[in-house]
């Protein structure tokens, strides 16, 4: 899931020329994404590993990333 997250960031970057700084991803996601951080346990420590916010919500079928405006700094907080 790491990797997959990293692509897709990568990919966004290349084509609209700007880092994306969400990732949508549904609980399932995000447990199979710490999984593979068995050395970070808080969340703010995944968001800072990669650099973007995690917006989780059952409705997400894949994971998918995009650029928005937040009220405050962190969508989820730990």
């Amino acid at each position: 899931m790491l990797s997959f997250v990293i692509t897709l960031m990568n990919n966004y970057e290349q084509r609209f020329g700007t880092r994306p700084n969400v990732v949508y991803m549904n609980e399932a996601h995000y447990e199979y994404l710490r999984e593979e951080m068995p050395g970070i346990n808080a969340h703010d420590d995944v968001v800072a590993l990669l650099g973007i916010d995690i917006s989780l919500s059952n409705d997400t079928l894949s994971p998918h990333v995009a650029t928005a405006a937040f009220a405050e700094r962190h969508i989820l907080v730990s």
